[in-house]
């Protein structure tokens, strides 16, 4: 790897960017045969094993002189690509044109679709929310809806991608739901005609939770989330800004890092460290602390910029489950080691490694892990994840519906200088849940944060608020964007 991963290595969950290929190890001293055939070389000096290819070529040959029908050479070799990836962890994989659609969506937060947000609950695919004015609000959709066919074709057993995919495509083009819910649209299955437009991808939404008590819930981390971010945080701003803020990172499944950095620079000082990034090689390890060549790409603004100085210093928490991962996970270890915020919940997913996406072609790349992350006391997240401070059971979901966790996956990448935590396993815990009196999580965060302004009332308070004042002085109006 070379060093400019380095300054590369955070646009991406997947990092974009290009790599010089490593060294193979040598080939298999047991075999004396294939270890005497002469190395088969590349212009980069990559050594490939020569009977393992051979044997591909082989397999090639067979399947197309005796395949009953007529085998595709592009999907043969995108398979043997997929297969290769595959072996080597959960999250290392061969991405087509559809996967790297899925990636430019996620890194511009822009994309042609209807506006729903859904999740996979006990066999059912069901709607966490809509945007405002987006065509599934207009037509109807709510929460708890049960999406049960797509085009015509039931998404019984497809993913949540694959569905994503098939509900988005040209702006102006029509979308056929098969929709059902008690309550809404009646027992029977509804059919639902929505025209596709463009749309920005909401992942940060707000809401007050309580006397003074902001709630801000980010639903993954893509390109336009630490911008997304502070204009929530700004628009917070007043004559009373909040007394506290709730950091809602459940059931977020990660994303972009360099917008995982951008978040945590919202609530740490300049400088900070977040976590550090160790790879195979030295060009792969970094120090990552709060500064723009982390979270800000060439020619963007810088997105923590203006932000009102409370941001920093204003009581806060975290809620996490067993569902958040990745740049969740390295959020939230940041801010609980250097003692920013109260972590509540449930154990963390674990999934504490970086990929790198490199493009082979105009619509196809190969993504893999190139580095492990650590929060800045030097905790491994991978198969770990972050141990709550509060730890809070969810209310009212099914028991018997247990979440897998990192290192339940197969062959999921071990830590380097440890055994996975056995941790319990925790149930699933729907979005649709989120908010409402069953919400225990949210409810001891308010609690915990009103409690903690109530120690401020007094004498030691006012202490408080008057040392803020003259360090930080009045809270200015953020400049206008350049």
């Amino acid at each position: 790897m070379t060093p400019t991963f380095v300054s590369r290595a955070l646009a991406l969950a997947a990092l974009v960017g290009t790599a010089s290929l490593a060294h193979a190890a040598p080939a298999d001293a047991a075999n004396a045969a294939d270890a005497a055939r002469p190395p088969v070389q590349t212009q980069d000096q990559l050594v490939l094993p020569q009977a393992e290819v051979e044997k591909l070529l082989a397999a090639y040959a067979l399947i197309k002189q005796n395949y009953v029908g007529q085998a595709d050479d592009k999907k043969l070799f995108d398979g043997a690509l997929a297969g290769m990836l595959a072996s080597l962890d959960p999250h290392s994989s061969y991405l087509d044109k559809d996967a790297m659609l899925d990636i430019q969506r996620e890194n511009t937060g822009e994309y042609v679709g209807i506006g729903v947000e859904v999740e996979e609950h006990q066999d059912e695919l069901r709607i966490v929310s809509t945007s405002d004015g987006s065509p599934a609000a207009r037509a109807g959709l709510v929460p708890n809806d049960v999406i049960v066919s797509v085009d015509g074709t039931a998404v019984a057993g497809m993913s949540t991608e694959e569905v994503g995919r098939r509900m988005r495509g040209v702006p102006g083009t029509v979308v056929t739901l098969g929709v059902t819910h008690a309550g809404h649209f009646g027992n029977k299955l509804t059919t639902l005609r929505i025209a596709r437009e463009e749309l920005h991808n909401a992942t940060v939404q707000t809401r007050m939770a309580g006397s003074g008590v902001a709630w801000i819930r980010i639903s993954e981390f893509g390109g336009a989330t630490g911008a997304d971010l502070a204009a929530a945080l700004r628009k917070l701003d007043g004559k009373e800004p909040p007394r506290g803020l709730i950091l809602d990172l459940r059931n977020d499944p990660g994303g972009l890092v360099a917008a995982g950095v951008a978040v945590a620079g919202a609530f740490l000082p300049p400088g900070t460290v977040l976590f550090s990034a160790r790879g195979r090689e030295d060009g792969a390890n970094a120090v990552v602390t709060v500064d723009q060549r982390f979270y800000r790409g060439p020619g963007e603004p810088d997105v923590l910029a203006g932000l009102p100085a409370w941001t920093r210093t204003v009581p806060l928490a975290v809620l996490v489950n067993g569902a958040s991962a990745s740049a969740a996970e390295l959020v939230t270890g940041a801010l609980q080691d250097q003692h920013r915020a109260t972590v509540i919940g449930t154990q963390t997913f674990g999934k504490g490694s970086i990929q790198s996406v490199i493009p082979l072609g105009q619509d196809d790349a190969v993504k893999f892990t190139v580095a492990r992350y650590f929060t800045p006391n030097g905790r491994e997240i991978q198969a770990h994840g972050i141990t709550p401070d509060m730890r809070v059971l969810p209310r009212g979901v099914d028991r018997d519906d247990l979440l897998l966790r990192e290192s339940d996956l197969a062959n999921h990448l071990r830590p380097a200088s440890a055994t996975a935590d056995s941790a319990a396993r925790d149930p699933v815990e729907p979005s649709r849940l989120f908010g409402t009196r069953d919400d225990k999580a949210l409810q001891a965060a308010v609690t915990l944060l009103a409690s903690s302004d109530q120690r401020k009332t007094g004498l030691s308070g006012l202490l408080h608020r008057w040392s803020a004042a003259l360090k930080f002085g009045k809270p200015k109006a953020a400049p206008a964007a350049q």
